[in-house]
């Protein structure tokens, strides 16, 4: 886990960036839903969770996502340090308004990862 402060502005356009671009995202599952055979090899979401107990903040990945009505759901798959409430493995169900990026590969290609490739750039590992 890396920590990263509201100031980071290449961070904070990064995550804009997937905001702006989530429509992308839901309209890309919902075509792939709709294919006898589905094309699309994974999708994740890095959404905003806030511990009611220790009121820390953590963005974490979510895998399997899928939009259900107005939420996006999936698999946690990143283990929490300080909201342990969550557990690794866990279903979540997350509002639009906290993802902070999404990526999916489809045909060898890969789309989205906005603040994945900030991290690259600076020699981390998403």
């Amino acid at each position: 886990m890396y920590k990263f402060y509201g100031d980071d502005s290449e961070m904070n356009a990064a995550m804009a960036e997937a905001q702006r671009r989530l429509p992308e995202f839901k309209c890309a599952l919902d075509k792939d839903a709709r294919q006898v055979i589905p094309s699309i090899e994974g999708s994740l979401v890095k959404a905003r969770f806030e511990s009611l107990i220790t009121h820390s903040v953590e963005h974490m990945w979510v895998e399997d996502a899928g939009f259900e009505g107005d939420q996006i759901v999936g698999t946690l798959s990143s283990q929490p340090n300080n909201i342990p409430e969550l557990t690794i493995g866990e279903w979540v169900s997350v509002s639009p308004d906290d993802i902070s990026d999404w990526v999916y590969r489809q045909n060898e290609n890969t789309y989205g990862g906005f603040t994945v490739r900030v991290m690259q750039r600076r020699g981390l590992e998403p």
